[in-house]
């Protein structure tokens, strides 16, 4: 039967509806009382009605409460996310393997350049139309303030040069070279976590974020409130410009948190022989040239091997109690995607992966 048949004028919609006379259940009005409990003290009463109360499941409608349904969806049906974080240092195959899993599992990948990207995306919305939104605000303050500064720099620059006849050309600052902060990245990340594809079939995150407090930002949270409508609300922390935050009292926010690590290990010498290795198509314009190697890779020796430095991002994970899964730079790459696997799938079946 064709739509219009059903919903048109004089169609038989109106024929198939149904006039429900809905009538709340007494349940919901009254508490019933015994004579007895009605003798006690008003505090002790209130503490009886508290436990004959109905507990509502969704009190003030599905609406409220689609992320908790969300969750009992899927742990029903036994459709587990997969979300993992793999690391190591340059050159060690992470975006090789972070690729091939993604594909494997059909997941998104998570990485750095998309993050930057969606800073700048934000960066471009107007004030008017960003509204309260606070990361929007952030990301176009934030890089008009960059540009500025950059801005600034070349004409001092110029201030001390002979200026051309024809003068000097226009200031054209392109988003490649704009170095966002990390903060802006780990505040996007966190929107990106929380979307449909990454909270139902999960993610994996390509080698960010890079530091202790990174993950901490991403995620952990504070123990929700709820409010008048029963729906839980995370507390906004206002801290002062240059004030970091604090996460003593947060906790782990299960709904994004990576349940596999992976760690790719490799000693300097083959890390920088694979980029040596690599065609030449593959290295120009890029940072896989060996004076740029040595300082990456010392930079995450000093992030994540020192003794004296700052907790590394695996601390952290660590300290949450994941297991890793580590693995050496030089094994085939089709034995460490298996031994991936396992890893991955050591908790329970992952309905993903078909």
């Amino acid at each position: 039967m064709a739509a219009e048949a059903i919903t048109g004028k004089n169609g038989c919609r109106e024929k198939l509806a149904i006039n429900l006379l809905m009538k709340a259940s007494s349940a919901f009005k009254s508490i019933p009382m015994t004579p007895e409990e009605l003798e006690l003290e008003e505090e002790e009463l209130e503490v009886i009605k508290k436990q004959k109360r109905f507990e509502w499941h969704c009190r003030f409608g599905m609406r409220s409460k689609i992320r908790m349904l969300e969750t009992e969806f899927n742990t029903f049906r036994g459709l587990k996310p997969v979300k993992i974080f793999i690391t190591g240092p340059p050159a060690s195959g992470k975006t090789y393997y972070a690729e091939k899993l993604a594909r494997y599992y059909n997941i998104p990948r998570v990485q750095v350049k998309e993050l930057v990207d969606e800073v700048f995306r934000l960066s471009e919305i107007e004030e008017e139309a960003a509204g309260e939104d606070k990361l929007t605000n952030d990301c176009r303050e934030k890089i008009s303030e960059i540009k500025a500064n950059m801005e600034e720099a070349i004409n001092e620059k110029r201030a001390d040069m002979e200026e051309p006849e024809d003068g000097w050309p226009d200031i054209v600052i392109e988003n490649k070279d704009i170095r966002v902060s990390s903060d802006l990245l780990n505040e996007v990340l966190k929107l990106k976590l929380g979307e449909n594809d990454c909270r139902n079939r999960g993610y994996i995150l390509d080698s960010f974020p890079r530091l202790y407090k990174g993950a901490q930002r991403a995620f952990l949270m504070k123990p929700p409130k709820k409010n008048e409508e029963d729906e839980e609300e995370e507390e906004e922390e206002e801290l002062e410009e240059g004030q970091e935050p604090s996460f003593d009292k947060h906790i782990k926010n299960d709904a994004v948190f990576p349940g596999s690590i992976i760690v790719l290990e490799g000693a300097d010498d083959n890390l920088i022989q694979r980029v040596r290795e690599l065609p030449e198509d593959r290295i120009t314009g890029t940072h896989y040239n060996e004076a740029d190697m040595r300082r990456r890779i010392k930079d995450y020796r000093v992030a994540n091997n020192s003794q004296v430095a700052e907790p590394a991002v695996q601390d952290f994970f660590q300290e949450q109690g994941v297991k890793f899964f580590r693995e050496n730079m030089m094994t085939r790459a089709r034995d460490a995607l298996n031994s991936f696997k396992i890893y991955i799938e050591r908790v329970s079946f992952l309905f993903h992966a078909f």
